[in-house]
């Protein structure tokens, strides 16, 4: 990246960071009494919720294990009066992207004496008087969210096909608790599937008008590291190395999002996740070799600088290895169990622009531009 593009920049991410195997030993440090835990029903059967209560003992007052993947409005509003009158003073997030979300949104809502919903928040506007959330704590269980370290909430509004963005640095976790063998029992496709949501943060925060030499610097890291290590677990998901390394790469992406926002990807799932229930992971990185080349055409110098750090010679080569990787996960094949005819996809481009998102990216695109960036995947694919 050319010295002058980037003449004035903040950093700012407050949340403490402990990586460890058997991570959950670390926990009793929270340090507040009447802890409220949010998972799935998943971890329950697993054990993992069992651990926790022998950890916490009295200390953990609530469980609320009924989170979903996306998380609807209408859910995390019932979940939150549920909650509430336990008045804990801290949210605890076990499991993926959906738990953590979730668990933010949770933290913001009973802050309030009184009952705000993200219903009334978001449907009408009501707005939230203060950003000042419970304290949040993350144990993530994916490699691929990033959520354990970002002040951001996703929730989805599926009656109204809608996807919203709740965001301040009161959502910002107080310590994020990464351990690799939380990872281990994840099926396949979570697994390519949150890895792939890693790489598009890492790729969409260095193609991005906020980026900055901290959050290229992170981004460059984890994608040299994921690159390498999606296909090793592609083929054996037990490899523990590939599980920390993944994990690594992550939270990498992820304090680099905490700062730039995603961008033209991102903006490009949201309307594929709503229709189609595509996996997150799939439906942002897809089109992210086409992305790769179109940005390109913007480069000021840090797409070749990125290229030539991961050790090719020019950004077509990195844009091709980004194609040859999707090809190596079957990212085609997943995609097309989801959306047997793909060219439909074309009918939902003037959703794919958001706001916030797609304004991001290094160069404006319009309607036009995400529909030949979703057509030349296409062709390329042979859907």
């Amino acid at each position: 990246m050319q010295r002058s593009l980037v003449n004035k920049w903040t950093f700012f991410n407050p949340t403490q960071i402990i990586f460890d195997f058997n991570c959950l030993e670390f926990i009793p440090s929270i340090n507040y009494q009447k802890i409220a835990l949010i998972t799935t029903p998943g971890f329950k059967r697993r054990g993992v919720v069992n651990r926790i209560e022998k950890i916490l003992n009295d200390r953990l007052l609530y469980i609320y294990d009924k989170v979903t993947p996306n998380p609807t409005i209408e859910e995390i509003d019932e979940a939150a009066l549920a909650i509430k009158p336990n008045s804990p003073d801290c949210i605890l997030a076990l499991g993926g992207g959906s738990s953590i979300d979730t668990a933010k949104s949770i933290a913001r809502l009973i802050s309030y004496k009184n009952d705000i919903t993200l219903s009334n928040h978001f449907r009408k506007q009501t707005p939230f008087r203060e950003e000042n959330s419970l304290p949040i704590f993350s144990i993530p269980t994916t490699a691929g969210t990033g959520s354990e370290v970002t002040p951001f909430a996703t929730v989805w509004d599926a009656k109204n096909e809608k996807k919203y963005s709740l965001s301040g640095k009161d959502l910002f976790p107080k310590i994020a608790f990464l351990d690799p063998l939380l990872t281990l029992d994840q099926p396949e496709l979570l697994t390519i599937s949150a890895g792939l949501d890693a790489v598009s943060h890492a790729l969409e925060s260095i193609w991005n008008i906020n980026a900055n030499p901290i959050t290229i610097s992170l981004s460059t890291k984890s994608l040299e590291i994921s690159l390498k290590t999606l296909p090793e677990l592609k083929k054996s998901g037990e490899n523990l190395l590939a599980r920390k390394e993944m994990m690594q790469a992550s939270v990498l992406a992820g304090l680099a999002i905490s700062q730039t926002r995603t961008s033209l990807a991102h903006s490009i799932s949201y309307p594929l996740t709503i229709a189609y229930t595509l996996p997150h992971g799939l439906a942002c990185s897809f089109i992210l070799s086409e992305l790769l080349h179109f940005n390109s055409q913007a480069d000021d110098g840090r797409l070749e600088h990125l290229a030539k750090n991961l050790g090719y010679t020019t950004i077509n080569d990195l844009e091709n290895e980004l194609s040859k990787l999707l090809l190596q996960l079957e990212v085609p094949r997943l995609i097309h169990q989801y959306i047997p005819i793909f060219s439909d996809i074309t009918k939902l481009t003037k959703e794919m622009i958001t706001q916030g998102r797609a304004n991001n990216n290094l160069r404006p695109a319009g309607i036009e531009d995400v529909r030949d960036i979703v057509m030349n995947f296409i062709k390329k694919n042979a859907f």
